[in-house]
């Protein structure tokens, strides 16, 4: 075996043996399904029920429909392969709806923060909001930024640790 291809062999290896656990996937779906279900439920009970926003529950319902459409994308099977049309269709879908979504997904949070603390109280004021239809609004909204930033936080303390690990190397080897 050449060097060239040896360097690469362990990586790749690596890569292909790499695999999700069941369980967590499993989990994950459910957990997707679930919210999406009540972001749709919430949505739709509480149409017309935020004066100053109304924008809000057509959120949550447009949120909740392409969490579930993106639950049925990743049901789809996946052959080994990857020039296969429907591999192609799937990633397609994939990457449009994600695009989508996070350009939904800062409307909404423009729609949300944008009146934060409505009037919950007086229904007939313009600055009216349904206390439950903008608090699940605003957490829902809220988790993921956290979520998203938690990640962020561990990538940056992985690459951090990847590139000490890799200096110590080097220092050791010369």
């Amino acid at each position: 075996m050449d060097r060239e291809s040896n360097w690469y062999t362990p990586l790749l290896q690596t890569v292909e043996q790499t695999s999700t656990v069941p369980a967590g996937s499993v989990s994950l779906k459910c957990f997707t399904l679930i919210l999406g279900i009540a972001c749709i439920a919430i949505g739709s009970i509480y149409l017309g029920s935020c004066t100053k926003q109304y924008l809000i529950p057509i959120y949550l319902i447009v949120s909740g429909s392409c969490a579930l459409l993106f639950l049925m994308i990743s049901l789809i099977p996946q052959t080994s392969n990857e020039s296969h049309i429907l591999n192609k269709f799937s990633r397609f879908c994939h990457h449009l709806e994600s695009l989508f979504s996070f350009i939904w997904f800062i409307s909404g949070s423009v729609w949300i923060y944008s009146i934060y603390q409505p009037d919950y109280i007086d229904k007939v004021s313009p600055n009216y909001c349904d206390k439950t239809l903008y608090l699940f609004a605003f957490w829902i909204t809220t988790v993921v930024y956290i979520i998203v930033g938690l990640m962020m936080l561990v990538g940056f303390c992985v690459c951090i640790y990847g590139g000490i690990v890799a200096l110590t190397k080097t220092f050791s080897s010369t």
